[in-house]
């Protein structure tokens, strides 16, 4: 007999989140085999060219996270006529992919930003109309990251179709991975700095990871 309490996820709305996970993966493969030719990157003793270290590594992320999501979204599905996701691990699989979305954006727009400023130094009879397109970038970029790391994984724990203190662990566990993620940013960040040949970078505070863009 049924449990009458039992949730049962649709398997469309995992199949939808799946496409938008093998996008995401699209985005970022495309990406990191551009990343070497994009200008602005950093260059570290022991490599032959400037690289978007913070870029990279974010990139990377995004991929881990992907793909953990893609079996925690094939996970939840129950193995029956249906496939309806009925586990609580697909809302694991949400904030995964909500997390691998968020450093996508960062992978992303970071490297793009620095190589609007290198272009500006580069054309500096048009550096208002290049510092124009900085800011239109920049502020999509961090309205797409914000969106994907705090907004979207706040809705999906509000409308999660479990009980409200699983919902609650869920989100402590989702808090606790963000504080992780943005320490091992931070480590980033700091060794970008360290090992910058040129100019050096001001090693920024770790409370800024809590916005990012700031530090693209």
């Amino acid at each position: 007999m049924n449990n009458p309490h039992q949730i049962g996820i649709a398997v469309n709305v995992m199949r939808a989140r799946l496409t938008l996970v093998g996008f995401n993966i699209a985005i970022v493969s495309f990406q990191l085999s551009e990343m070497f030719n994009m200008a602005g990157g950093i260059p570290i003793p022991g490599l032959s060219k400037a690289i978007h270290f913070r870029a990279d590594m974010a990139l990377f992320l995004a991929l881990a996270l992907s793909l953990l999501s893609l079996v925690a979204f094939i996970c939840s599905s129950a193995l029956d006529d249906q496939g309806t996701c009925d586990h609580r691990i697909f809302i694991v699989g949400e904030l995964l992919m909500y997390l691998g979305l968020a450093h996508t954006a960062t992978g992303f727009f970071s490297p793009l930003n620095a190589t609007f400023l290198v272009v500006g130094q580069h054309l500096p009879d048009q550096f208002e109309q290049i510092a124009l397109f900085r800011e239109a970038v920049f502020y999509m970029g961090s309205l797409v990251w914000l969106a994907a790391i705090y907004i979207g994984p706040t809705i999906a724990l509000i409308r999660a179709p479990f009980s409200k203190k699983m919902t609650l662990k869920l989100g402590l566990v989702y808090v606790a991975s963000l504080v992780l993620m943005f320490w091992f940013s931070h480590q980033v960040t700091l060794f970008e700095a360290a090992n910058t040949t040129k100019v050096p970078l001001k090693p920024p505070h770790f409370w800024q990871e809590l916005l990012q863009p700031m530090l693209w």
